[in-house]
């Protein structure tokens, strides 16, 4: 099994996007050896917007692959968003990993995407859909509930054909939805033990649906907080779920991380984005990475 930890920024802690410390700070994870950076999607949550930004991580970096965790499927034109996606796979030169969601259940954040919450998931599987059949090439004929295309053929296509889809979530439907349309899991809010539930839940999907997820695609969102309290923005953001302990999906420290992945990888997840809270990033990023996450990776599975 192939485990790998990434690194998330923007999504619950402000992000300085001046160009100078916003490109140290990447440039930093990828001299650190992290295998990803991961950059979240709201309309009034603050954060920068993940597509543009990913687009000049790429320009800055060679290794480092470019996810987002999640990207908001529904109100987004879904050919426009398969042309956007691939450009930024083409200017990485094929390090695009995208996971897709529905957006947050928060008033303010649905009323301003837009979409009906009856029409999330719909518009969601036609997305997959029509992102699937215009990367692979050739003109695309479509007539679903909200998109129409006729013989529309899209360049410039992924680098290596197609792109990988991801889908975040952990109600039934969701879990359901992966299994039948995604190639991959992403959570996030979960514990280990729901994590488990999760992905056999996703393979009980897939299978009925005649299909299978690689057991190394299922993974999660874990916070690392460099001190003994959640900062304001994290507890607000907590509070979504306050039935789920906050030690099953926070960690204190560089060792109680360590702790927390041993736990998720025995749950199944082998794919982690780790979101670094702390007011010396860089340095708490080479500790993370030292005490944490270098021996995870190297483990055996």
């Amino acid at each position: 099994m192939s485990l790998r930890a990434g690194i998330g920024l923007g999504s619950v802690a402000p992000v300085d996007l001046a160009p100078e410390p916003f490109f140290e700070l990447v440039e930093a994870v990828e001299d650190l050896g992290y295998d990803s950076v991961w950059l979240s999607d709201s309309a009034t949550l603050g954060g920068p917007a993940p597509l543009p930004t990913l687009a000049a991580v790429a320009a800055r970096t060679r290794r480092l692959k470019l996810g987002t965790n999640v990207l908001v499927a529904p109100p987004r034109n879904p050919v426009l968003l398969a042309k956007e996606l691939a450009t930024v796979d083409a200017l990485s030169g094929g390090r695009v990993l995208p996971a897709f969601g529905l957006g947050i259940d928060l008033g303010r954040e649905a009323e301003a995407m837009g979409v009906p919450r009856g029409e999330r998931a719909v518009r969601t599987e036609e997305a997959i859909e029509i992102l699937r059949a215009l990367w692979a090439g050739g003109p695309v004929t479509y007539a679903g509930r909200f998109a129409t295309l006729t013989d529309v053929t899209l360049a410039p296509t992924p680098t290596r054909g197609s792109l990988d889809i991801w889908l975040g979530g952990s109600s039934r439907a969701a879990l359901r939805r992966t299994g039948r349309f995604a190639d991959g899991w992403l959570g996030s809010f979960v514990s280990p033990d729901e994590l488990r539930d999760c992905v056999q839940a996703i393979a009980d999907a897939a299978a009925e649906a005649g299909r299978k997820i690689d057991d190394d695609h299922y993974g999660t969102t874990l916070f690392a907080i460099d001190g003994d309290e959640a900062p304001a923005e994290l507890a607000a953001v907590l509070r979504l779920r306050r039935e789920l302990e906050p030690e099953d999906h926070v960690a204190f420290g560089a060792p109680a991380l360590r702790r927390l992945l041993d736990r998720f990888v025995n749950a199944g997840a082998s794919k982690f984005v780790v979101v670094p809270i702390s007011a010396h990033l860089r340095n708490w990023l080479e500790e993370l990475r030292e005490v944490a996450i270098a021996p995870f990776e190297h483990q055996t599975v």
